[in-house]
């Protein structure tokens, strides 16, 4: 299972970006394999529907999940109908954010 999480770096101890769409880089988890894989967002500066895009991105990655702080409801209908799970993420590291999905302790959007 892949899972990503926006992030302004390229580091598990960075924190969650604040903004889905916008992020610098999704940080792709893989539960198969316990890795951490950093992307560029391709839809950073995009002029408008970055959310959507990003979205979009992360399907041709074959990502199942992401952990997010907030997301519009564009790219939330978008994800929703891709059957991509959703999961409020917390002010924390991405490395803890893995360890609270890996022990369903975050909540489902």
């Amino acid at each position: 299972m892949k899972i990503a999480i926006p992030s302004s770096s390229q580091e598990e101890d960075a924190k969650m970006y604040e903004r889905f769409g916008r992020c610098n880089f999704f940080c792709i988890f893989n539960s198969e394999n316990d890795t951490f894989d950093f992307v560029s967002n391709p839809a950073i500066n995009a002029r408008g529907g970055a959310g959507f895009q990003a979205v979009e991105f992360l399907i041709n990655n074959e990502v199942n999940t992401v952990i997010v702080p907030r997301l519009g409801p564009n790219a939330e209908g978008v994800l929703r109908r891709a059957n991509i799970e959703i999961f409020q993420g917390e002010n924390i590291t991405i490395k803890e954010l893995v360890e609270k999905w890996k022990n369903n302790a975050l909540s489902k959007i």
